[in-house]
């Protein structure tokens, strides 16, 4: 009969030891890092340069620009089955009905849920009428970040749209009318 022999202790530790090592050399990493810089403040009184008389900045020096957070929605009809020409004239007329809300503005992101039966379907819509969105009004949506969604519950044919305009960081202050 012969015995097997079974690991030694120190061997069955190795494992635990390398994870434990390995443990502290990643704290050490961590910790070796530097901080990040820490901006110098000038203290109050201590100048070090002669001050320059500067024009008073206007209001909407110190905006900043962005995405409205809420969208302008547009929804319409288009035939899904027509080709790229057609749907770029149906979708310039269906946009034009909705000029008062669109003119003049830039578009910064654009969601389109289209209707074309499947899913599948309705996203290649959506895909479609965003490229035609981008031709027929490009300083409106030719920089847009677009995004594509189909609609099971409507009607073949239906698009939805919310736009999200870019602000441009200045409003008109009301309080001085």
């Amino acid at each position: 009969m012969t015995r097997r022999r079974r690991p030694t202790t120190p061997i069955l530790l190795a494992g635990w030891l390398f994870a434990d090592l390995l443990l502290g050399l990643t704290i050490i990493m961590l910790g070796a890092q530097a901080p990040p810089p820490i901006p110098v403040r000038p203290r109050a009184g201590v100048s070090t340069a002669t001050p320059t008389p500067s024009p008073s900045p206007s209001p909407c020096a110190t905006r900043v620009g962005g995405v409205r957070a809420k969208p302008v929605e547009v929804s319409f009809r288009v035939n899904p089955g027509a080709g790229d020409g057609a749907l770029i004239a149906q979708v310039k007329r269906s946009l034009l009905k909705h000029q008062d809300r669109l003119a003049g503005r830039h578009a910064g992101m654009v969601l389109t849920f289209g209707a074309n039966g499947d899913a599948g379907n309705g996203v290649h819509l959506a895909t479609r009428v965003n490229t035609a969105a981008r031709k027929a009004y490009p300083k409106i949506f030719g920089t847009a970040a677009t995004r594509n969604f189909h609609d099971l519950a409507a009607p073949s044919g239906s698009i939805s749209m919310e736009i999200y305009f870019v602000t441009d960081g200045c409003a008109p202050d009301n309080k001085k009318a």
